[in-house]
């Protein structure tokens, strides 16, 4: 049953269909500035019990599978993956949730027209021998029997395109190394690789096949990039020379080839690091001191993104001029102004004080779309907090971004962690927003207007 999305500016019900938790009284709805471009909102059906949104992808087609770390005390089992299919209408459902895996670090990859894989670690059990698995599915959340890469996994990190290429690297019990199984599209993966020693990596490949391997290796990171077709290069060492607690890695590989890996950790130094075409790697400390963060746990407090005409950007939680927490954006490039990054001045996107990174994504024609969540006290609700969305759209504004819209209305407390993603149909940006509902957290969508003309596909920042 398709439930329709409902405009902020019309009407305050709009979630009163979908969760019955919340007072209608919370769900009022939220005036929108002079001039800003309208939102609507689209009720997610039986959506309680959200630990943690993972991703938000779209296949070619335009259906969107928003997926989840679950858990509630009222399901069976308690803990679990959850999922949500968005048909292109706008329309969501609650397919079966995922059980036998461990949902906080589990991964969907939207691949090819309409497939789907979940690379994920087998749950703990007295039987289980904690398989590395993987599962071929479809976007509307339907997905086959598990099959197995590794036994004894620890943790693990995965990235596909468009086409079905796909990497997946994970470290394993009683093993120093970081292994890695590769497949094409359309085949299977093939043997495990021992290509690093270590215990936090990343992974990217881009839509030609163009891969990066990137790790901690002691005090300082390393990489290794494979050209589609080629072999892996030779071990290079980058980064910072200091040991960061807690250091989280991010990677992407851009159309062009350019690697962009991102490092830090909240409360402690992050930065970006750019490897140029000879293969060296250029760093460059953001900040001293990381603010705080709603991506996914996994990832790096810095998001890297690439738009569709290779240039890529990173977006982080710092400290502007004024001294107050804000939400960055930079683009980096080898041989920009130190190096790394192309300006000297981060543009600051975010207008509210104590403002927090939750996600950021591209779509095919160069707009960007980057979402934080940040307090917006009233006398009533001291703690309430907000979840916003800057855009930069293609077009007559020259690719400027707008003043960022204010998404979750008035009344509802917002929670960190929003993920979004462009529909490739409409060229609509999608925001998962979770929100708190009684004594748990659901999750609801706002999509915007169109940032650019529809195209193929939506870059994600970490593809």
């Amino acid at each position: 049953m398709r439930h329709p999305p409902i405009t902020l500016r019309l009407t305050a019900r709009w979630l009163a269909c979908a969760v019955a938790l919340l007072p209608l009284a919370a769900l009022a709805a939220l005036a929108a500035p002079a001039g800003a471009a309208t939102w609507r909102l689209e009720p997610i059906p039986d959506s309680t019990g959200v630990a943690e949104l993972h991703e938000l992808t779209f296949d070619a087609r335009g259906h969107g599978l928003l997926s989840w770390n679950g858990a509630h005390r009222e399901r069976t089992p308690p803990v679990f993956g959850g999922l949500a299919a968005r048909d292109p209408t706008g329309g969501w459902q609650r397919p079966t949730d995922l059980r036998g895996i461990q949902p906080a670090n589990m991964r969907i990859h939207l691949t090819a027209s309409v497939s789907a894989l979940l690379v994920a670690r087998e749950a703990r059990s007295a039987t289980s021998r904690r398989r590395l698995i993987i599962a071929e599915g479809q976007s509307d959340g339907g997905f086959d029997a598990f099959g197995s890469l590794d036994d004894f996994a620890v943790d693990h990190w995965s990235a596909a395109n468009d086409r079905g290429d796909a990497i997946v690297a994970w470290t394993a019990e009683r093993s120093p190394f970081v292994r890695v199984a590769e497949r094409v599209a359309g085949g299977r993966f093939g043997p495990l690789r021992e290509m690093a020693v270590g215990k936090t990596a990343a992974v990217a490949i881009n839509a030609r096949g163009d891969s990066a391997l990137v790790w901690r290796a002691g005090v300082r990171l390393a990489g290794r990039v494979r050209r589609a077709g080629g072999e892996w290069s030779r071990t290079v060492r980058f980064g910072p020379r200091r040991t960061i607690q807690g250091l989280r890695l991010s990677v992407l590989v851009a159309r062009n080839g350019r690697v962009v890996a991102t490092w830090g950790s909240p409360g402690r130094p992050c930065g970006v690091s750019v490897r140029d075409g000879g293969g060296a790697w250029r760093s460059h400390t953001l900040e001293r001191r990381c603010g705080p963060t709603g991506v996914a746990t996994r990832r790096a407090p810095v998001l890297p993104i690439a738009d569709s005409r290779g240039a890529t950007y990173v977006a982080w939680t710092g400290t502007a001029r004024s001294g107050r927490r804000a939400v960055k954006l930079a683009r980096v490039g080898a041989g920009g102004s130190d190096g790394v990054v192309a300006s000297r001045r981060a543009l600051v996107l975010s207008r509210e004080r104590g403002a927090v990174l939750d996600d950021a994504a591209a779509d095919a024609n160069g707009a960007l779309a980057i979402t934080y969540s940040a307090p917006r006290p009233t006398a009533a609700r001291p703690l309430l907090h907000a979840t916003f969305a800057a855009l930069r759209r293609r077009g007559r504004s020259g690719g400027a971004f707008g003043r960022p819209d204010r998404l979750t209305p008035g009344n509802v407390f917002a929670a960190r962690g929003s993920r979004v993603a462009f529909q490739p149909l409409t060229g609509e940006p999608v925001v998962a927003l979770p929100f708190l509902a009684a004594r748990t957290v659901a999750v609801a969508a706002a999509v915007g207007p169109p940032a650019s003309n529809p195209s193929n596909r939506s870059n994600r920042s970490d593809r």
